[in-house]
């Protein structure tokens, strides 16, 4: 039931930006992004306060392209704000893993004791997952790309790979763990049947 939960608060509010920004007539628009950008200063916060770099540049793409879109700036920017967004995304996850200090840790910590955040697990766990995120992003800024042309399939195809890395986020910290646990028994039985000579 909670993985069910932590699917439905990962893409609903995609699904619901998707929806209005596609059907809602023009003279609303602002108010929708005023919405989004509203939900995503409640619903980030935390993640905001934290520091985590892919809240804070998904809050300044919303803010971007909230001003783009009232100003017109740059007109093609409104007609790829979703594949923009995820590009920049994926960017900033990719970045976060490179530099070694991948995004996703900000909420392992919220999880993990702080004598942790500096394990080499603990880090390897969220290298993987943040680059999983990296990937799921720039999966989905391509399907979105295709969306002007299949937009139905595109959505679809997004709402999914954001399922599959919810689902991968839940399970593989777990699964590691516990792979790490059984290697780190495995080299100490191994030490007690071949000791090291002195």
């Amino acid at each position: 039931m909670e993985l069910t939960r932590k699917i439905a608060i990962g893409i609903l509010p995609w699904a619901a930006f998707n929806l209005l920004l596609h059907f809602t007539p023009p003279r609303y628009l602002v108010l929708v992004w005023l919405l989004l950008i509203a939900s995503q200063l409640i619903l980030g916060w935390r993640a905001l306060r934290e520091g985590n770099p892919v809240a804070i540049v998904a809050l300044a793409l919303f803010l971007g392209l909230f001003a783009n879109g009232y100003t017109g700036i740059l007109p093609w920017a409104n007609d790829y704000a979703s594949t923009l967004c995820y590009a920049a995304l994926a960017v900033t996850a990719l970045a976060t893993v490179l530099l070694r200090a991948p995004f996703t840790a900000s909420q392992g910590r919220r999880y993990v004791p702080q004598e942790f955040w500096q394990h080499p697990n603990f880090i390897r766990i969220n290298q993987h997952l943040s680059l999983a995120w990296a990937v799921t992003f720039a999966l989905n800024g391509v399907l979105m790309t295709l969306s002007h042309s299949w937009p139905l399939s595109s959505q679809l195809a997004c709402y999914v790979s954001l399922a599959a890395a919810i689902v991968f986020s839940d399970r593989y910290p777990a699964s590691a763990r516990q792979r790490a646990a059984q290697l780190a028994e495995q080299a100490m039985r191994n030490r007690v049947q071949f000791p090291v000579a002195g």
